[in-house]
């Protein structure tokens, strides 16, 4: 499955998302920014997208809504698959929790920039996941010499976290 982002500001995003089926569409709104999310089998509808294959999913994204958070993980080319088993092995702990809706695992088509999105009913849900003993198991340290590089990482540079609210 093909996954496309593209960012814009609102009033410009709002206007793409009219013109194009949202059956298959996700429109948010960050702080300074929109976001709208394209899930297919085909080919992408934006001008210049953000090309990712879903390699894990579970949930439903739709117009519903809700909070979404994207986890942006940059990995070595190395580190892949390494980082790819690590995920796998620790997605259930996230997907049984309260007010989880979605969850998308997407890997780069052009970059080292792995995105995690979840999508939560509420941003107090997320807050509560972050908050709980299943967020810290998750997210445990693992040692292992397999996949790391130089520096002792899979990591080529620190993660970071996008936040996005639904627009109806």
């Amino acid at each position: 499955m093909n996954f496309y982002i593209t960012y814009g500001t609102v009033d410009f995003l709002k206007k793409l998302a009219k013109q194009q089926d949202l059956e298959h569409m996700l429109f948010m709104k960050g702080n300074d920014s929109a976001i709208l999310f394209q899930e297919t089998t085909g080919k992408s509808v934006f001008q210049a997208p953000h090309h990712y294959e879903v390699i894990h999913q579970s949930g439903t994204l739709d117009q519903s809504g809700g909070f979404a958070v994207l986890n942006n993980i940059p990995v070595t080319l190395e580190g892949r698959p390494l980082f790819e088993t690590r995920f796998k092995n620790r997605v259930e702990k996230v997907e049984h929790q309260p007010g989880f809706k979605a969850l998308r695992m997407l890997r780069p088509k052009e970059n080292d920039i792995y995105i995690v999105l979840t999508l939560w009913e509420t941003e107090q849900a997320f807050q509560d996941w972050k908050n709980s003993t299943s967020f810290t198991e998750a997210h445990k340290k693992h040692h292992s010499a397999e996949g790391i590089n130089h520096d002792g990482t899979i990591f080529s540079r620190p993660s970071y976290i996008r936040s996005y609210y639904s627009v109806k």
